[in-house]
């Protein structure tokens, strides 16, 4: 076991010297005491600290080794629930934004709606007054035995829907 070398300045004290261009009051010390009364000098005594603890005992390489396997199985199954929660995230950001865009897109069909609504309906121009007031009937394209005779009862939604055409239409 070699020695290490001692340098020469090792044992001696070496005093700092004042840097140039400071004043001499800047570096020194206060020689001032403040006096303390005793319950903040017992304060400031040091206290005795815990007794000392029990060492642990050294672990063969084999138990260091399997608690290393074991650090990095740990550590391989929090990665792959990292990637999990990280594709999770993203799926629930695509969605979100999927769902952004679905209620921007209904709150502009009832601002339309509604701006519909306030304008009131369309002025009848003379031509589809003209188609509606011809004598052909739709139904006579169809032969009798094809028809249906009575139509489907129609649904709270759309009876509702016709007597709104109707009250526009002024009850034709």
């Amino acid at each position: 076991m070699a020695r290490t070398a001692k340098s020469a300045k090792a044992g001696q004290r070496t005093t700092r010297a004042r840097r140039p261009g400071r004043p001499p009051t800047a570096s020194a010390k206060p020689a001032v005491k403040r006096r303390t009364s005793k319950p903040a000098r017992a304060a400031a005594a040091p206290k005795p600290g815990p007794a000392a603890l029990p060492r642990v005992p050294k672990l063969s390489k084999d138990e260091l080794r399997a608690q290393v396997e074991k650090l990095e199985r740990a550590n391989a199954a929090l990665r792959a629930k990292s990637r999990e929660t990280n594709r999770a995230a993203k799926s629930a950001g695509a969605r979100i934004a999927e769902l952004e865009g679905e209620v921007a897109r209904l709150e502009k069909k009832v601002a339309s709606q509604t701006a519909a609504a306030t304008r009131g309906g369309k002025p009848r121009t003379s031509a589809s007054s003209k188609r509606r007031n011809s004598d052909v009937d739709p139904g006579d394209a169809v032969p009798p035995g094809v028809a249906v005779d009575e139509p489907a009862p129609l649904d709270p939604e759309a009876e509702a829907a016709r007597e709104s055409l109707e009250e526009r239409l002024g009850g034709e």
